[in-house]
């Protein structure tokens, strides 16, 4: 699986707006894209939108970046700048069943957490690591729904870690510890950034 993660610090509309057309015409778009897997998308607490998308493979995901950028160029007054982007190969994930709820429509959002780090060691250590510790600790974490451990196929030593809960205290509660292990089983790892808030539109596993 592939991770498309952007986010764009500055609007220029509401967000009400954004998320209408969101919803009305690139979510429609992306979905149309062969190996589309899901989207999702939120607020940060500083603002800034937030959105990313799987795809199944790396082709699949650059074909549909056509269709996010002929979307944005119509509606250029939405963001006042240049929206940051990270991509790169899902290292491991896993989702609860039911994930592809409608997310803010026929139930609660879920939160959306994305902690980035730096200084990533590609080793056997860091995937034994991984699947061993970092995955099926925050897989059991309770209100756990998704997790997609990404690492950057532009910046060596990059990652990012995208997790889905049902609440806030949930998500924190997770990072915490999450950050507790890297300490522990990989020290030179740091944690480079944390972007967070609930989920305004969420489609994945094709419901």
């Amino acid at each position: 699986m592939y991770v498309n993660l952007r986010r764009y610090p500055r609007i220029g509309t509401g967000r009400d707006t954004i998320e209408q057309s969101v919803r009305g015409e690139l979510l429609p778009e992306l979905q149309k894209q062969a190996g589309f897997e899901g989207y999702c998308a939120c607020w940060d607490e500083a603002g800034a939108g937030i959105s990313f998308s799987l795809f199944a493979d790396q082709e699949a995901a650059h074909d549909s970046t056509d269709a996010a950028r002929r979307w944005v160029m119509r509606h250029q007054d939405f963001f006042l700048e240049r929206g940051e982007e990270f991509s790169g190969e899902c290292i491991a994930h896993e989702a609860s069943p039911g994930l592809g709820r409608k997310a803010g429509e026929d139930h609660p959002p879920l939160h959306v957490l994305v902690r980035y780090l730096g200084h990533v060691p590609g080793t056997q250590d860091t995937r034994a690591f991984v699947q061993q510790r970092s995955l099926p600790m925050i897989t059991r974490a309770p209100g756990f729904r998704g997790v997609y451990m990404v690492r950057s196929d532009r910046e060596e030593g990059q990652a990012a870690v995208v997790t889905l809960f049902e609440g806030r205290q949930q998500a924190e509660a997770c990072h915490a510890r999450a950050v507790e292990l890297l300490q522990e089983g990989l020290p030179m790892v740091t944690v480079t950034r944390v972007v967070q808030g609930p989920s305004v539109i969420c489609r994945i596993g094709g419901e």
